[in-house]
């Protein structure tokens, strides 16, 4: 049995190329009742205008692609949304425009069609000492990550960060006063600085029963199902993606490595509890 971290020959080229093509994603789950954003792919022209008219707020990501590369939340205006699909076509071919759905960005790790793990996933936030710059806050937050994260997760100072600490009226020269806290990017991946709180034991069991419909839908044996929720222990939700190959490791302690090798090894695993 070959695996390459939790891909695995048990998932088909199909299913595979599914989750690579966010647009196949959309129109899988679509077919199959599950509620996702609405979105369009982009044309580059007075139709995308007029989808950011008609929702207010966009997300704007690159149809295939991974680790937050490319993706702009929050595109409120032309000139904001010109900016996102160069942004998003630098990092992959062909763009998605989808509405943003506000919230908190969940991940659930569905294996052999069982929940085995679920976690909010928040954007990087730096906390002021009243002493440090902004600039020098995320530096150090960056290392903290990078250090915890085995050089995985780090805060980019790129254009995205600046963006966002001035949309929230401040630059990166200023001095937070003691204890306030300032979010310096709005996705919550982990690539970009992004924390992982595990909630698997207060999930609401609607959102359980989404994300395995998720997993039988595109008929894959390991996925991670990103959703947006009003809460893990609420029942609304979108998905957003879904994940060929998630990080299994992000989920400790929930036993995410061991049901993958009870996947992999069935004849093993009868005697767990």
């Amino acid at each position: 049995m070959r695996t390459f971290e939790s891909l695995s020959e048990l998932t088909t080229a199909v299913a595979f190329r599914i989750c690579d093509d966010k647009r196949l994603t959309r129109e899988v789950l679509e077919r199959a009742g599950i509620p996702v954003p609405p979105g369009r792919t982009a044309t580059f022209d007075e139709a995308d205008e007029a989808f950011l008219a008609e929702h207010g707020e966009l997300v704007v990501k690159p149809v295939r692609g991974e680790g937050g590369a490319g993706v702009t939340v929050g595109v409120t205006t032309a000139d904001e949304l010109d900016e996102a699909r160069r942004a998003a076509q630098r990092a992959g071919a062909a763009v998605l425009l989808e509405a943003h759905c506000p919230g908190e960005d969940l991940r659930v790790v569905v294996i052999a069609g069982e929940v085995v793990a679920a976690s909010v996933r928040r954007p990087a936030e730096v906390v002021g000492d009243g002493r440090r710059t902004v600039e020098e806050l995320i530096r150090a937050r960056s290392e903290e990550r990078q250090a915890a994260t085995g050089g995985a997760s780090r805060i980019p100072l790129d254009d995205t960060t600046r963006r966002v600490v001035s949309q929230a009226g401040h630059s990166l020269d200023d001095v937070l006063d003691d204890g306030v806290t300032l979010r310096v990017r709005r996705t919550a991946n982990l690539h970009t600085g992004g924390t992982i709180h595990d909630v698997t034991h207060g999930l609401h069991p609607a959102l359980a029963v989404a994300a395995v419909a998720v997993a039988w839908a595109i008929d894959i044996p390991v996925i991670g199902v990103d959703l947006v929720v009003e809460g893990a222990d609420r029942p609304d939700f979108v998905v957003i993606e879904a994940n060929e190959q998630p990080g299994l490791a992000n989920h400790e302690p929930q036993p995410t490595a061991e049901r993958f090798v009870d996947l992999l090894f069935p004849e093993t695993a009868a005697g767990r509890p």
